[in-house]
């Protein structure tokens, strides 16, 4: 069965509400609940320094209170993980986490690849969340009336708005109002990936072994969170791990979020102010200062946003990290681009694979299943996953 067959099949069944048991032949679906450290996010509410948010990135009277809630949301503190493995899979002594894009709402995208590799290495493969993202929202954000409403009033109050749809009305409109929740966000989802480790460690998967490896595989967004999680290891959790990113890994500068899948120009445009002034923002928002600054991980994130600041301290990191690492990037990608990556990465020694699949593809699909040809994108999908699975398994 080939790619586009695949996607179907595993998509129709997990639509079916199989969230544990098999998929397919030889491969089973597994589904564990998460409890995310408690910590309120440095929100810096009512800080004299805190900048003023425009009538336009409020959120309207219909949604008032349930995009802007940070602290307490239950979906983001408890939520399920998903591991798809081989038949008669125990105790593995090696796991893959794969990591996910920006505004990504629904798993189904990506069980192909879980499956692939999971096949290729004969290993569990952990999708493991974003914070705010799949499982780890409230419904309400990716049900299409009530977004589509939103995605209205917000091109009502800005008629220059692009690229605004339902997709990404929610996150839209949450980063246009407070850009910082991109970076408490990706520091919480370090954190609870730091934890998922030690769980393993101490033995509570019953899938993998106490003592076993965990590998990446990361796309998108995904890609720079996983880079910072091995930059930041000062503990050694991940000191074994090889890391596979593919769309993904340039520094915040080069990126360009602006889709219908991912952010309307109102929020990129905020997202990446909000970056360019980092240094400043962390004085007026001191907690988020001290997030940034008070540890490895935070250190390595604001590394990672700017070319020309904490250069020093970035480069050593991914010198460190770079005989472990892959990266495979699509020619055409605009939201993250090849060459970005390739420049992110030089001198760091990491392999750089660019492709280019002789069909049109866009960052958020890159492997499209209508309105081309089924055989260049099973091609495309062959070469990615198994450069993958050849990198994973050494």
């Amino acid at each position: 069965m080939g790619y586009v067959d695949t996607f179907r099949s595993l998509a129709e069944a997990f639509q079916e509400g199989r969230g544990n048991g098999t998929l397919e032949d030889g491969l089973v679906l597994h589904q564990r609940r998460f409890r995310s450290a408690e910590a309120r996010e440095a929100v810096d509410e009512g800080h004299p320094g805190t900048l003023p948010v425009s009538e336009a990135a409020l959120e309207p009277d219909f949604l008032r209170g349930l995009l802007h809630r940070d602290d307490g949301v239950e979906e983001n503190l408890e939520f399920p993980y998903r591991i798809v493995a081989p038949a008669g899979c125990a105790r593995s002594s090696r796991g893959v986490l794969l990591l996910h894009g920006l505004n990504e709402r629904r798993w189904e995208k990506y069980l192909p690849w879980a499956k692939s590799l999971a096949e290729g290495l004969g290993a569990p493969i952990i999708l493991f969340p974003v914070a705010f993202h799949m499982d780890r929202s409230p419904a309400l954000w990716s049900e299409p009336r009530p977004m589509r409403q939103l995605s209205r009033e917000r091109l009502r109050r800005m008629p220059e708005l692009e690229a605004s749809s339902f997709a990404n009305a929610a996150l839209s409109t949450r980063l246009h109002a407070r850009p910082e929740r991109f970076v408490l966000s990706g520091l919480r989802t370090l954190r609870d990936l730091a934890r998922f480790s030690d769980n393993v460690r101490q033995g509570e998967e019953p899938l993998l072994a106490p003592e076993a490896r965990l590998d990446l595989f990361a796309y998108s967004i995904g890609a720079f969170l996983a880079e910072i999680l091995l930059m930041g290891d000062s503990e050694g959790r991940f000191a074994r791990s090889r890391l596979v990113t593919f769309c993904g890994g340039c520094l915040l500068a080069h990126t360009a979020p602006l889709s219908r899948e991912i952010l309307d120009s109102a929020a990129a445009r905020s997202l990446h102010q909000f970056l360019d002034e980092l240094e400043s923002q962390k004085q007026l928002r001191p907690a988020l200062g001290r997030l940034l600054s008070e540890d490895a991980v935070g250190r390595a994130f604001q590394s990672m946003v700017h070319p020309d600041r904490y250069r020093s301290e970035r480069e050593t990191a991914l010198q460190r990290l770079g005989a472990r690492m892959v990266a495979i990037s699509l020619q055409g990608d605009r939201v993250m681009p090849a060459a970005a990556v390739a420049e992110t990465l030089s001198g760091s020694g990491a392999r750089v694979d660019i492709l280019d699949p002789p069909y049109s593809y866009e960052h958020a699909n890159p492997f499209p299943v209508n309105g081309v040809s089924e055989v260049e994108v099973e091609r495309a999908f062959s070469s990615v996953f198994g450069r993958a699975v050849e990198w994973l398994d050494g």
